[in-house]
């Protein structure tokens, strides 16, 4: 006696204690087990009694045990349906369930992820009663999203990185062959109209291969101390012309200079991308508004990742009203999509987190009453001290300036090439890096710059402009790239000054862009 009372005792104490979700059904009329599989899970549906069960099943269904029990299966059964079939999966498995995923809506209105689990008792061929268990894995499933999410995006990366170096070389030789070709064409060629759509589609490739670049944080980022200030004045222009003339646009800066490190082209694209969105959220009309603070951020700041370390941060928050439906606090995630209708599309706010992920800052989005609020970290930063300037005499010798060119693809190293000789350099060519390294080590006289594809077979850019830096003191680089594939994620050749250029690029681009590095 005493034993049979401690084991009920247990068993009490076991399901008072248990998160799971624990439950005894009773048949009011056995089911014989003959019948066809559709017609017992019918019948258990029908004539099901629940006869225990313990708070957490309870609570499930915002009621006390005392209060379900007795009552007909059917009476707290939120979708026949779906319980028929959890039924009729039982019944095929031999009066055994394990691992079977429900989706439910609790009183509240919320959908709930559980997994089932049942066994069954027969007596006589007849099913009389069953044991089950319930077990909310609505968090863990979301986290295994969240880990297919990034499992996603870093598809997309390896993608993204297999053709994007290609295709921006195709896309380079597209775009400096189309100037070429339209400078040997008179003003009112016909061809011209056929050479600017050309271009024009070219860039919109461009455009394209780099938004899936920073989605996937394989561009390469040239970040350098930058007052975000002048930034925000440079692109407000182009802010106001994303709204309709009936949404107010505000723009305030810091009062004093906000130095961050961070690459200006792509701060610029990204400010236009949140315009964008918020035009596209807000309808015809609203707020729009963009702040430049200084801010230090604590240890544990709500909302910011663990690894964005506690420090002195420039803070770039933009504002806009209303979105079509509020969402709770959250870090925005990539690819936000149908969940989470207010942050828009996905690809844009994407570009945006990856950007600021491997800018080593922080994206924050809260929602508020009437609209959304973004806001930026970007490591702060001192401004550097000016170079010594190229003087006159030196600019003008544009025909003695020697350039090292290394550039794997044959097209690209060709047209480069040619386009830096009409420019008047001379230029020395290599295939790879260790072919440049040993045409550096050979040549007697002064080369004024190097100019290298980052990704090269066997050695990189940026390992041979760190020897030939070391070896050339002095030397001018300029790295070109579609891509880093990881190589320069720490932008380990970039940090020194060195200079970038994002393929595809024009030949006006390229001379444009060497005139800089040798003026800096």
């Amino acid at each position: 006696m005493d034993a049979d009372v401690s084991g009920r005792d247990s068993k009490r104490a076991y399901l008072a204690l248990t998160s799971e979700a624990i439950w005894r059904f009773s048949t009011s009329t056995p089911v014989p087990v003959a019948l066809a599989p559709e017609e017992q899970a019918a019948l258990m549906l029908r004539n099901g009694v629940l006869t225990e069960c313990n708070d957490a099943f309870a609570h499930r269904h915002d009621a006390g045990a005392t209060e379900i029990i007795g009552r007909r299966v059917t009476e707290f059964v939120a979708d026949d349906d779906q319980y028929r079939d959890t039924l009729l999966a039982f019944v095929r498995g031999g009066y055994r369930l394990e691992g079977f995923e429900t989706i439910e809506t609790t009183p509240s209105g919320e959908r709930r992820h559980y997994l089932i689990g049942m066994v069954g008792v027969v007596r006589d061929s007849h099913v009389v009663e069953a044991w089950g268990s319930q077990v909310d894995v609505t968090e863990r499933n979301r986290r295994e999203r969240q880990v297919r999410q990034v499992q996603a995006m870093d598809a997309v990366s390896r993608l993204a990185g297999s053709v994007a170096h290609d295709f921006n070389n195709l896309l380079t030789t597209i775009l400096t062959s189309a100037e070429t070709l339209g400078d040997t064409l008179d003003g009112e060629h016909a061809g011209q109209h056929d050479l600017e759509e050309i271009r024009q589609s070219a860039r919109q490739g461009a455009e394209l291969t780099r938004q899936l670049l920073a989605m996937s944080r394989q561009q390469v980022l040239a970040p350098r101390p930058v007052d975000v200030n002048g930034v925000v004045r440079r692109v407000e222009g182009r802010l106001r012309d994303v709204f309709t003339p009936a949404t107010t646009v505000s723009l305030t800066t810091a009062a004093a200079a906000s130095v961050a490190h961070v690459d200006v082209e792509e701060l610029e694209q990204t400010l236009i991308h949140l315009a964008t969105h918020a035009a596209g959220s807000m309808g015809t009309s609203g707020s729009f508004a963009v702040v430049v603070e200084r801010e230090r951020l604590a240890e544990g700041r709500r909302g910011v990742p663990d690894e964005v370390p506690a420090g002195e941060y420039v803070a770039l928050r933009v504002s806009h009203s209303r979105v079509s439906r509020a969402a709770e606090p959250a870090l925005v995630q990539p690819f936000t999509g149908a969940e989470s209708a207010s942050l828009g599309t996905g690809l844009a706010l994407a570009t945006v987190h990856g950007f600021m992920l491997q800018s080593a800052g922080a994206l924050l989005f809260e929602s508020r009453e009437g609209g959304v609020d973004y806001t930026l970290y970007f490591p702060a930063a001192a401004l550097p001290a000016p170079r010594d300037p190229v003087t006159k005499a030196a600019l003008s010798a544009g025909d003695r300036r020697t350039i090292l060119l290394a550039e794997d693809e044959p097209t690209v190293r060709l047209l480069m090439k040619r386009v830096l000789e009409r420019a008047g350099y001379a230029v020395l060519v290599a295939s790879d890096g260790e072919e440049a390294l040993a045409i550096s080590r050979a040549y007697g006289s002064t080369i004024d710059a190097l100019v290298t594809d980052v990704i090269m077979p066997g050695m990189g850019g940026g390992e041979l402009s760190r020897t030939i830096g070391a070896e050339r003191p002095g030397i001018r680089v300029l790295h070109v790239s579609g891509y880093t594939a990881g190589a320069l994620l720490n932008h380990d050749a970039l940090e020194h000054g060195a200079a970038f250029l994002q393929k595809p690029f024009t030949a006006t681009t390229l001379r444009a862009k060497l005139r800089d590095v040798f003026t800096q």
